[in-house]
């Protein structure tokens, strides 16, 4: 009876073709050697090179003599058709070059050998797989041409420098560390200092001699047009400059040591200069001081009043005797004051109401003083029974003054508008 053929089971995902290896192959007793095609060379068995070449690809390799195959791993994902190497590696020859420890620097390495190295997990590219495939999708950078140095916006102070600036050092625009003339580096950060701000002399500085050399810029000459000292007229009057100078710093120097050990000297110099330092200095206090004196006037008119109560009594210069007279406001109530010389009036002081009794009438809001100078000011008083302080602006020179009451604060139940006190004050 014969057995039906044994099939074969289905191929390994991604390996196509897969066989078992020949019956022949699979019948050699254990513990028997097998050459390359399977025969016991110690039995006398030959074989052919047509034998010794195996019948199909490697796919499935036996572990021993007698036993089931060994199947290969399934390959890894995105790598089709992989398969073991026909013939084992030479250990004499140079190692190649493994290139998926950097996958990142596979497209500026040559591969050398046929063999396509393959990293495990890399995505085919145009039906390329591997570093080859990485490096023909790898795009280079354009090419850019050269730029202009671009001014940077200097941030001078941004740190405390470690020396003391002097004339001409180099601020770094980056830490702010002032740096020597001669220097091209930061020597705190190492920036440029290109673009480094140079420090000036102070306009004190300017006006005394240079001391030391000088130092001219590289291929200028002293003398000569547009370098070092100008020449012509204007090295002339410079050079008369810087002497002159010089001259009056001895001179200065000079009469400052006779003054000090020279009594009579010293007492001219202080007789000659105590006037017109006296009187800059008077005249500075009455600046930042000023003092005033009472102006009395020499005669006071105006129009009705109340009995007893006139205006003349509004500059007495006491504050339990008023001035009152009816309250109307189409014909405002007036008084005329008249001084013996002209008088630069700045500052009046008001005293409004009664001191007996000040809501008792009404009284003065708002005043309208006319000058002799036919000038006029408008002056706005508070309700209050205090001496209040108001100031003058066009009184200058004036002989006479009318003082017109143009509003008042009402009372409750006067009808008269009363003033204790009118007082002129002018600077002194």
């Amino acid at each position: 009876m014969s057995t039906p053929p044994r099939r074969l089971p289905p191929p390994p995902p991604g390996v196509p073709a897969a066989r078992l290896p020949d019956r022949a192959a699979r019948t050699v007793p254990p513990g028997a050697r097998t050459g390359p095609s399977g025969v016991d060379p110690a039995a006398g068995g030959t074989s052919s090179p047509a034998e010794d070449t195996p019948a199909g690809p490697p796919d499935i390799v036996p572990t021993g003599a007698v036993g089931s195959p060994r199947r290969l791993p399934p390959p890894p994902p995105g790598v089709a058709g992989a398969k073991l190497p026909t013939a084992p590696r030479n250990p004499a020859s140079p190692p190649r070059r493994d290139t998926r420890a950097a996958p990142h620097t596979s497209a500026l390495v040559a591969a050398d050998g046929s063999v396509d190295s393959v990293l495990p997990g890399a995505p085919a590219i145009d039906g390329r797989v591997g570093s080859r495939a990485t490096a023909a999708a790898t795009v280079e950078p354009e090419e850019v041409s050269p730029q202009a140095v671009r001014p940077r916006v200097a941030t001078v102070g941004a740190k405390a420098s470690t020396r003391r600036r002097q004339p001409g050092d180099l601020i770094c625009g980056e830490c702010g560390e002032g740096n020597a003339p001669t220097r091209r580096f930061c020597s705190r950060c190492g920036d440029s200092l290109r673009t480094a701000q140079v420090v000036r002399r102070r306009w004190w500085q300017r006006l005394l001699p240079r001391r030391g050399p000088r130092v001219t810029a590289a291929g200028t000459r002293p003398g000569a047009p547009g370098g070092g000292r100008p020449g012509g007229v204007g090295g002339v009057l410079h050079a008369i400059y810087q002497r002159s100078n010089a001259v009056a710093a001895v001179l200065l120097f000079a009469i400052g040591v006779a003054y000090l050990i020279y009594p009579p000297l010293r007492e001219r110099i202080n007789g000659a200069v105590s006037g017109p330092v006296t009187g800059a200095r008077d005249w500075a206090d009455r600046k930042i001081n000023p003092r005033f004196v009472a102006v009395r006037p020499v005669q006071v008119t105006g129009g009705a009043s109340v009995r007893d109560h006139g205006p003349e009594l509004s500059v007495d210069q006491y504050r339990n005797t008023h001035w009152q007279v009816r309250w109307d406001k189409e014909k405002p109530p007036t008084v005329t004051l008249r001084f013996a010389t002209e008088v630069d009036l700045e500052r009046l002081i008001v005293t409004a109401g009664t001191a007996e009794d000040y809501t008792a009438t009404h009284r003065p809001m708002t005043l309208h003083l006319v000058y002799s100078t036919n000038r006029s000011d408008t002056l706005t008083v508070e309700d209050t029974g205090e001496p209040q302080t108001l100031t003058l602006d066009g009184a200058d020179g004036v002989t006479t003054v009318q003082i017109q009451v143009t509003d008042v604060h009402r009372a409750e139940k006067g009808t008269d508008v009363t003033v204790s006190e009118f007082e002129f004050f002018a600077r002194e």
